[in-house]
């Protein structure tokens, strides 16, 4: 995968020893291709990640090779980050991206706060069951839309980013469940969709969004 070449160019910066993570000069930022695989399940975890454009999908495959999407990472936010030193699931651009890795060793400047990005993602995790614990599909996915705006909050519209079958297996639903509820949301006239794949989100009526969920 694309982690071992790239961080195998980077050097150690010594610094203190209260975290983990070296600061990285700005242009080793790496461009990603859609879909491309930033770090394998059974790795060695090498460094974490901060999106500076696009998106990551996070996500394990079970014994019978089906996907379950752990969370997804927009820009700015951080991946990768890992209870032991073996990488537990897979990380892939979802669409065209750029990342930033920040390797991961004993002896290092720590440019971030490593406990916010472990409680971030705590959050996020919490926020995810959530939402599949709800058992309708048009809750499950207005609660989808409702995390995604959360990201957004000044703009009334916003690219998602994610295809059908990402969002699918981030809810535990069907495709074609996830596009009739995309269809109700809009025959409620709480979203518009606009784009050659339907992922940009206009919100019509944010506090009828808010209102499903609950």
């Amino acid at each position: 995968m694309f982690q071992g070449h790239a961080i195998g160019k980077y050097t150690t910066v010594p610094g203190h020893h209260h975290g983990t993570v070296s600061a990285t000069a700005k242009d080793q930022s790496i461009k990603l291709s859609a879909d491309e695989t930033i770090y394998s399940e059974g790795e060695y975890a090498l460094a974490i990640y901060q999106v500076e454009a696009g998106a990551v999908r996070i996500y394990r495959l079970t014994s019978s090779g089906q996907r379950h999407i752990l969370s997804f990472c927009g820009k700015g936010e951080w991946f990768g980050l890992e209870n032991g030193n073996v990488r537990t699931d897979f990380a892939e651009a979802i669409c065209e991206t750029r990342v930033r890795p920040f390797r991961t060793n004993q002896d290092a400047v720590v440019p971030i706060d490593l406990l916010h990005i472990a409680l971030t993602n705590l959050a996020k995790a919490q926020c995810k069951q959530l939402i599949i614990s709800e058992q309708s599909a048009l809750k499950r996915l207005a609660a989808f839309v409702q995390e995604m705006a959360d990201r957004h909050p000044e703009d009334p519209e916003f690219d998602m980013m994610m295809s059908r079958s990402d969002i699918a297996d981030y809810l535990g639903l069907t495709v074609e469940t996830v596009a009739r509820s995309f269809t109700k949301l809009r025959e409620k006239r709480i979203l518009r969709l606009a784009g050659k794949s339907q992922r940009i989100v206009r919100l019509l009526d944010r506090d009828a969004l808010v209102a499903l969920t609950i």
